[in-house]
C-alpha cells in the first residue's frame, strides 16, 4: 500500500501517522526564518503543530506528521518528538528532537528509526509575531528514501520539510473549533481544506522525555473521527488533541488544539 492510496485505506487501518520529513508545503504562515523578533526572546511552553513533507521533492506521497516541543522561556536547550508512523502494523517510528533556543529562533537535530532504519537531520526556525508561531523547515541527511514493507505499506520518505506549531490550545483562525465527546473528535469545516491531520498527546511526557505523542491519523477534512478502543488513554489523565486542515498541496488553512480529560 503507498502513501497516495492512504485515505481509503486509513478506514480500516488503527493508527497512521505521517512517516517523511517535507519542505515547502506547509501552512499559511509557514517559513524557515520568517519575521521574527531578533531583540526579543520568543515565549516559551509545549508547542504542538505539524510537519509537511514538502510535494516538489516528494511528488509521490506528500503528506504531514505531528511536530511537537517543549520550548523554553529563556535562550537554553529543550527537547521534542516527531512522529513517523503510518499504519498499526509497522514498528512505532519517532523522531527525537533536541535544540537550542536563542532569541526569536530555533535550530537543532532530530533522529530516530523509521521502520527499521535510522534516520537523522536537522531543522531551524523562528518565531513569527503575526501568526503567534514557531516555522521553519528541516532535512533528513539520508535524502529521500523508497520503503517497500509490503504487504504493511509502501512509502516514500521526503528529504526535507516545513513545520509550523502554535501554543497549546491556541486555534488558528480563532473561529476554528474541536470537539471532543468520549472517544469521538470532531472539528469545524474550513473552505477549501481537503486533508485533516489528527492526533493525541500526553503533555506530561512532552515535558520530560520520551514520545509525547500516543496516536494519530489523517483522515479526509470534512466529518469527525473516533481513537480508536486499541489507543491506551488513561481514565483521569488530561490529554492535549491537535488537528491540521489543509489543502491538497499541503498548506495550512487552520491548526488547533484541545485540552481533554480521558474517561
Amino acid at each position: 500500500m503507498k502513501k497516495s492510496v492512504l485515505y481509503s485505506a486509513l478506514l480500516s487501518c488503527a493508527v497512521l501517522s505521517a512517516c517523511g520529513g517535507g519542505s515547502g508545503g506547509s501552512g499559511s504562515g509557514s517559513s524557515s526564518g520568517g519575521t521574527g523578533t531578533p531583540s526579543q526572546t520568543a515565549p516559551g511552553g509545549i508547542y504542538l503543530g505539524y510537519y509537511a513533507e514538502d510535494p516538489k521533492t516528494n511528488p509521490e506521497d506528500p503528506t504531514l506528521g505531528a511536530f511537537v516541543l517543549n520550548l523554553p522561556s529563556s535562550n537554553t536547550s529543550f527537547s521534542g518528538a516527531m512522529f513517523f508512523t503510518y499504519v498499526g502494523c509497522q514498528s512505532e517510528n519517532v523522531g527525537i528532537v533536541s535544540g537550542n533556543k536563542t532569541d526569536a529562533g530555533i535550530a537543532g537535530n532530530w533522529s530516530g528509526s523509521l521502520d527499521g532504519v535510522v534516520n537523522t537531520g536537522s531543522y531551524t526556525g523562528s518565531w513569527q509575531a503575526a501568526s503567534q508561531s514557531y516555522s521553519g523547515t528541516f532535512t533528513n541527511a539520508g535524502g529521500k528514501q523508497f520503503r517497500d514493507l509490503r504487504p504493511c505499506i509502501q512509502y516514500y520518505i521526503a528529504p526535507n520539510g516545513s513545520f509550523e506549531m502554535f501554543a497549546a490550545e491556541k486555534l488558528i483562525p480563532d473561529t476554528f473549533q474541536i470537539s471532543i465527546t468520549g472517544r469521538t473528535l470532531s472539528w469545524s469545516n474550513v473552505n477549501g481544506s481537503s486533508v485533516a491531520l489528527v492526533y493525541v498527546m500526553n503533555p506530561q511526557i512532552v515535558q520530560t522525555s520520551g514520545n509525547p505523542v500516543v496516536w494519530q491519523t489523517i483522515v479526509p477534512a470534512s466529518g469527525s473521527v473516533t481513537i480508536p478502543q486499541t489507543v491506551n488513554l488513561k481514565a483521569g489523565s488530561d490529554y492535549l488533541v491537535g488537528v491540521a486542515l489543509t489543502s491538497d498541496s499541503l498548506q495550512r488553512l487552520a491548526f488547533g488544539s484541545k485540552r481533554f480529560t480521558a474517561q
